[in-house]
């Protein structure tokens, strides 16, 4: 049996290697970034075995799902359940073949009543830049966060806690050394209101594809800070739609905890507030953009020789879902097919929780 030789290592079986800790936060520390890059090159499946209040901040939660780990959560008295799922496990390593929830699979911690959560802006974003020309990465991350903050990233890295100042340029360079290996980077906002991003950048056949991730708490409650929430995704997508060569993005109102780390308990299905057809995108779908927003609303973005599109969706109250495969439909169903395939972490986004596109 294969196994991983590595302080973090606490059990091992077959296909798989398991850590557990006690820490209220997981984060992607250098150990921890370290064990899941040994554990994946030897073929293993990662399990990252907490206690049942521990949460995961999302820059982790992304490298573990891309090595294709899982987060199991151990209660005090009461067994073992997926995190992501809920199901029942009678041992961690029942994850790797644990089926879909039912309503008699789930164990009764993943669905208890939160203390405290708050309203999030969450986008993804696919950028593509040519090499051919000079590349800056990092663009997106930077606009976002100063849409919600008015300043730059405080801080950015490969690992958590991040401790080295925002520079796009370093950022970008790094990148560079590492091709073909793909990039993983993260940054932070400085001010109060929580907000986070993640960068990955990946070399393909059609130059630099570069995706971002972002989730910024709302503050406020109530219908105020809804309204806010839609119109705060709305800007992000338009100023995406002015770095690289914008592919596709989408952006959603979420319920999570107030500093954006994930709970191990059910959450509420997001709802779609904005979707980015960039220009790269608008192309590949093979659509004449303005006539496109005649016929499914929307507006020009970008650059007006090489016009995006910006589609409103729906509100925090609802109706995004629908508006949005009504959208989809409109389109070439292998250009869009295509489209997503360049784009693999917007189209793991753009799936109805009720089974539609």
């Amino acid at each position: 049996m294969t196994t991983v030789d590595h302080p973090l290592l606490d059990a091992a079986g077959p296909g798989w290697a398991g850590t557990e800790t006690q820490t209220p936060i997981i984060a992607l520390t250098t150990a921890m970034s370290d064990w899941l890059h040994k554990t994946a090159t030897q073929g293993l499946r990662p399990i990252v075995v907490s206690g049942e209040h521990s949460r995961m901040t999302q820059p982790l939660a992304q490298v573990l799902s891309a090595v294709q780990g899982h987060w199991v959560v151990r209660t005090r008295d009461d067994g073992f359940y997926d995190a992501r799922t809920g199901v029942r496990l009678s041992a961690p390593a029942e994850v790797l073949t644990a089926g879909a929830p039912t309503p008699e699979s789930v164990h009764p911690f993943f669905v208890r009543a939160l203390v405290a959560s708050t309203l999030q802006v969450v986008a993804t974003v696919s950028t593509r830049h040519r090499v051919t020309r000079p590349v800056r990465l990092g663009g997106v991350a930077e606009a976002a966060i100063a849409l919600f903050t008015d300043a730059e990233p405080a801080a950015w890295g490969a690992v958590e806690p991040l401790l080295a100042p925002w520079d796009r340029d370093d950022l970008t360079e790094r990148s560079r050394r590492r091709i073909p290996l793909d990039s993983h980077w993260v940054a932070v906002g400085g001010g109060e209101r929580a907000v986070v991003s993640t960068v990955q950048a990946a070399r393909t056949s059609e130059g630099l594809e570069e995706t971002t991730r972002v989730w910024a708490a709302v503050p406020g409650v109530g219908r105020d800070a809804g309204t806010a929430a839609t119109a705060e995704a709305r800007e992000l997508l338009a100023r995406a739609a002015t770095v690289g060569l914008p592919l596709i993005g989408v952006a959603f109102a979420a319920i999570g905890a107030p500093d954006l780390a994930r709970r191990a308990t059910a959450a509420p299905h997001p709802e779609p507030l904005a979707l980015l057809i960039g220009p790269a995108g608008v192309r590949a779908l093979g659509i004449d953009a303005k006539r496109w927003i005649d016929d499914v609303g929307g507006t020009i973005v970008g650059s007006p020789r090489l016009p995006g599109v910006l589609l409103p969706l729906g509100s925090v109250d609802g109706g995004g879902w629908t508006r949005l495969n009504d959208v989809l439909a409109t389109l070439d169903p292998a250009r869009l097919a295509d489209l997503l395939d360049v784009a693999p972490h917007v189209r793991s986004q753009l799936v109805s929780p009720r089974g539609a596109r």
